[in-house]
């Protein structure tokens, strides 16, 4: 029996995945079915030859670099290992600040400080999106009507390891698909 990508194609279409991602997820597919590890053998591994140090650089800031500069949060994890069940980043971390809160702040400050509009943009998953999103809403709205505040990373089906047709939870649906990351 020769495992087919169909049903992941069509799981993922179905949850409205991009094409990009669902062409990403088949190649790596292909591989897996095709018995390749993805390990990298040591032995093919080189040390760089020489490194810069960064204090032999010497460069005069130029905070006009600001306005090209995006800042981005890597923001995919749920704290469940934790014993959460939304975003580790809203967690409270000092008084009743979150990590999202002095992420933001720090944006804020960077843009009144520099007087420039250094871009901010989250990378969420499908798992953080919607309670990062109306975090930002509540205590940040001008952050949150910026254009292009979130990135969504892309999501896979987990893959029964004997069969390679996509897994299937009856009880919870969301348990269908690899955590992201």
């Amino acid at each position: 029996m020769t495992a087919s990508f169909a049903p992941c194609r069509a799981k993922m279409e179905a949850d409205g995945v991009a094409e990009s991602a669902i062409s990403a997820f088949e190649s790596t597919f292909n591989l897996l079915v095709s018995g390749e590890s993805g390990m990298i053998s040591e032995s093919t591994i080189t040390p760089v030859p020489e490194l810069v140090h960064a204090d032999s650089i010497d460069l005069a800031p130029d905070t006009s670099l600001l306005d090209k500069t995006v800042v981005l949060k890597l923001n995919g994890g749920l704290g469940t290992g934790m014993g959460l069940d939304k975003a580790k980043s809203l967690l409270k971390v000092k008084g009743d600040d979150t990590f999202l809160d002095l992420t933001a702040k720090q944006v804020l400050k960077m843009r009144e400080s520099f007087g420039s509009q250094v871009k901010f943009m989250l990378m969420n998953s499908f798992s953080t999106s919607d309670d990062t999103l109306a975090f930002f809403q509540e205590k940040y709205p001008g952050l949150a009507a910026e254009e292009g505040l979130e990135m969504l990373q892309n999501k896979v089906p987990k893959l029964d390891a004997t069969t390679f047709e996509p897994a299937v939870d009856p009880n919870n649906a969301d348990n269908e698909w690899c955590p992201p990351g």
